[in-house]
């Protein structure tokens, strides 16, 4: 699909229609575009269009206050889709209120992974009022709704977070997992967003296993079990400012180690920089719990185990970089700053 089709098509919508005085149409091999008047006025637009050997089709109906407009396309990937999605900000130049609703048969995530009747609306008058899309099956679903307050709620879900995330150009070596998200939204590029992740395991290709394989030298039943790949939630609290993501206090759990990080991310540039600190904790604290000692040693939490150590991911094209500080294991819990020891 040609990037720009969706944006030469919304271009009609500006066009001095009032001039044309009769019905037109055009036809070339598979392609048609027809637009038929009331008077002096835009009624409809037509058009049929195959590209790349997908069929586009869509219709665009004007009333005195509203435009509706229908498209459905065959098939599309979501890296071309995320191309042509429309964004609207605020447009004193548009007085007609917008109801879009795009249809797609198929959405190619990745080679393994799909959707399947998928369904976009969004809602337009002078500026961005709601949208909804989801699939069929309900395997992804976004919205943006308006609230009571006047403010609007982002509700994100997807019952396949790994591929979520290759899609997002996040991770590629995050597999499975349930994923929900909500948060407050202002626009597209401004937004609060508390992603939760259960039940999902890392690829042991990632280089990122490898510090997930040294963790296990701190968790003895991670040792035994061999399955420190796998993890049981995620959480991380994202805010998005123009193209970058800021994350605080995220944290990931798995067996009896612990996650907890911080950072911040520039997909469309392709960098991203992470701290943190990691250390066994949950398990040994259920079993332990009645023994004073053990109970003091391990700690409550992530940032209170003497048991830790610090890593820092970087990131910078195709490059990544993993950085573990050894030296910290064994420095007491309660006299470090986890977060500010690599700044």
């Amino acid at each position: 699909m040609h990037k720009y089709y969706f944006f030469k098509i919304l271009a009609l919508l500006f066009l001095p229609f009032h001039t044309f005085a009769y019905d037109f149409s055009f036809q070339k091999g598979d392609n048609l575009l027809q637009i038929d008047f009331e008077g002096n006025h835009i009624k409809e637009i037509k058009f049929d269009l195959k590209i790349n050997g997908q069929r586009n089709f869509g219709i665009i109906n004007y009333h005195n206050d509203e435009i509706y407009i229908l498209l459905n396309t065959d098939q599309i990937s979501f890296d071309n889709f995320k191309k042509v999605f429309p964004k609207p900000q605020k447009n004193k130049k548009l007085t007609k209120k917008i109801n879009f609703n795009w249809e797609i048969s198929e959405m190619t995530i990745s080679k393994e992974y799909s959707l399947f009747s998928n369904k976009l609306n969004f809602i337009y008058d002078k500026g961005f009022e709601s949208m909804m899309f989801y699939d069929s099956q309900k395997e992804f679903e976004l919205s943006i709704l308006p609230q009571l307050d006047g403010n609007k709620q982002i509700y994100l879900f997807s019952k396949n977070a790994g591929q979520f995330f290759y899609a997002q150009k996040i991770s590629k070596h995050m597999n499975g997992g349930a994923l929900i998200g909500k948060g407050s939204f202002r626009k597209f590029d401004d937004y609060d967003l508390n992603i939760k992740v259960k039940d999902f395991s890392i690829d042991k290709n990632s280089k990122f296993y490898n510090l997930l394989f040294t963790s296990r030298m701190l968790d003895i039943f991670s040792v035994l079990q061999n399955s420190q790949d796998e993890f049981n939630y995620l959480e991380v609290p994202v805010q998005k400012k123009g193209k970058v993501f800021n994350f605080d206090h995220a944290i990931m759990l798995g067996g009896t180690v612990a996650f907890s990080f911080k950072g911040e991310a520039n997909p469309s540039e392709r960098v991203a920089t992470v701290n943190g600190t990691y250390g066994p904790l949950y398990l040994f604290e259920k079993n332990f719990k009645n023994v004073p000692f053990l109970s003091e040693f391990f700690g409550k939490n992530v940032e209170e185990s003497l048991l830790a150590a610090d890593f820092k991911v970087k990131k910078n094209g195709n490059k990544t970089d993993f950085i573990f500080n050894p030296l910290s294991i064994l420095t007491p819990g309660k006299t470090r700053n986890f977060f500010d020891i690599w700044e």
